[in-house]
């Protein structure tokens, strides 16, 4: 049987909170799709494309305050489906894969978008692999100090202070790649023409959207039965 502990009120509010953000960017999607389908003007298709960046950033907001109150919940992904969290990446998704993600869906880039697009994956490289490094010398370090612990009568005490401190580190790793994430979104805004970015959006939106519905699938596959050894 296992140990249920006490409901953590700031994952609690996040986990209610975030299941309205996806309610709300569904609906953002089927907007998104009705709008490119009716070729709306660019200036209408704008204010879609700030309204779903303006979401995202809320999204950012709402997992560093939740990151605060218990940042292994956030940095885990059990807030997303199982197949989102394969591909989980200090909290979240890699800035450079979700730019893979939108490329077969931008084949109207001019010479000069493809160059910048280009650019601002190899710069989301660097940044990802500088934090992915930091993540690693805090993995070592924290290890080490729980390592130089001691044995008490009644339980182990490691240096606990300075783990706790180490800790407190992955908030600001947390709110690190998500400041990546939000300047990679904006930058591609301000790359792409309108239309370009409201289909850029659409594609993200539906990229989340199928991974959902394979852990769905997933979670639901017919199971062969366990082998009885008796």
């Amino acid at each position: 049987m296992g140990f249920c502990g006490p409901v953590n009120p700031g994952i609690a509010a996040f986990e209610m909170e975030y299941g309205h953000w996806v309610e709300e960017q569904t609906r953002q999607i089927c907007e998104l799709r009705s709008a490119l389908q009716a070729h709306i003007s660019d200036l209408e298709l704008r204010m879609l494309v700030e309204g779903g960046l303006s979401h995202h950033l809320e999204l950012f907001r709402m997992k560093s305050t939740a990151a605060k109150a218990d940042v292994f919940y956030i940095m885990s992904g059990m807030w997303r489906r199982a197949a989102e969290r394969f591909f989980f990446w200090i909290g979240g998704f890699r800035p450079s894969e979700l730019l893979k993600v939108l490329g077969p869906h931008l084949d109207t880039l001019t010479e000069s978008q493809n160059m910048e697009v280009n650019n601002l994956r190899q710069s989301c490289q660097q940044a990802e692999d500088a934090l992915t490094q930091g993540m690693e010398k805090l993995q070592s370090t924290l290890a080490e100090t729980v390592a130089a612990g001691r044995l008490v009568e009644g339980g182990y005490i490691p240096r606990i202070p300075t783990a706790m401190e180490k800790l407190e580190a992955l908030v600001s790793f947390v709110n690190q790649a998500d400041h990546l994430r939000q300047e990679t979104l904006q930058q591609m805004s301000r790359i792409l023409t309108t239309r370009q970015a409201a289909r850029g959006l659409f594609a993200l939106g539906e990229y989340f959207q199928r991974l959902r519905a394979l852990s769905s699938i997933w979670a639901t596959r017919p199971r062969e039965p366990a082998k009885s050894y008796t």
